[in-house]
């Protein structure tokens, strides 16, 4: 079983103790982002339009404050809603696996430094064009998410697997979202096959290496909440790159910007296993 920071919960006591497990500076915290995003859209269109970053003249308070800037109500009801499907089940997820610290530092990482990152990263292509919304750093809890369901299952599910193989549930999502947002023309079929093919030779490796999974607590946890858990992390995890990623416009003839996507939830998942298992 993997080692985590902090003291896990079994799905019974949490039943009984939701009040201890949803911690109320943990679900302020989550508050925040509506909140925030909620506040710079009422703001008028010609002050927000100040802040959507321009690649080829970005400033420092464009690099941060577009990340939260939404210039139309559907692209902002959209990150909302994608925002309230992934960031509130990894938060549950990360504090009944022990993950809680794990969580709240990769929250303020995600608002206060990856705007700057993700700016920093498209910088690296200077063609004309604006960037703004907070679909990226919904792709990083995606990312914060892909970790802690593994961590959930080594610690409530099956202690033979590890959460330091969270890495082979990466390419697998990796899979299934270029499946579904890169056109044919651009290797599409190709990445999708390399990024699975990856996966399971990490699969196949553990297995060799440790063998089947025990999933003896699976079958026990079924009707305590473990089980149940577990599948509701797992629909998130399915559904969210269909409503994350498989867009193609944001409104108002706004293009969606796949390379933001990946940038978010590719880093996340770096920066928090690197956290999870060198700084903990």
């Amino acid at each position: 079983m993997a080692e985590t920071s902090g003291e896990s919960v079994s799905l019974p006591q949490v039943r009984s103790e939701w009040p201890r497990v949803l911690h109320p500076v943990d679900l302020s915290l989550l508050t925040l982002v509506p909140i925030a995003l909620v506040g710079v859209f009422t703001l008028p269109l010609e002050v927000r339009e100040q802040f959507v970053l321009d690649v080829t003249a970005p400033t420092v308070e464009t690099a941060y404050a577009s990340h939260y800037v939404h210039l139309n109500r559907t692209h902002l009801v959209g990150n909302l809603v994608a925002y309230a499907l992934v960031a509130p089940v990894a938060y549950v997820l990360s504090a009944v696996s022990g993950r809680r610290r794990l969580f709240r530092t990769a929250f303020v990482t995600f608002l206060v430094a990856f705007p700057f990152a993700l700016t920093g990263m498209q910088l690296v292509f200077p063609r004309e064009r604006v960037l703004f919304g907070f679909s990226g750093i919904n792709a990083a809890f995606f990312g914060l998410l892909s970790f802690v369901f593994v961590s959930y299952v080594s610690v409530h599910l099956s202690s033979s697997i590890d959460e330091r193989d969270a890495p082979a549930l990466l390419f697998f999502m990796l899979a299934l979202i270029t499946l579904l947002t890169v056109p044919s023309r651009a290797w599409m079929s190709e990445l999708t096959l390399i990024s699975a093919g990856i996966g399971l030779v990490y699969v196949g490796t553990v297995l060799l290496c440790a063998g089947p999974p025990d999933w003896g607590s699976l079958v026990d946890g079924w009707g305590g909440g473990r089980a149940e858990l577990g599948i509701i992390g797992s629909g998130v995890l399915l559904l969210f790159p269909f409503l994350g990623f498989y867009r193609t416009f944001t409104g108002d003839g706004g293009i969606f910007d796949l390379y933001a996507h990946f940038l978010g939830y590719c880093l996340a998942f770096i920066v928090v296993y690197v956290s999870a298992h060198f700084f903990e």
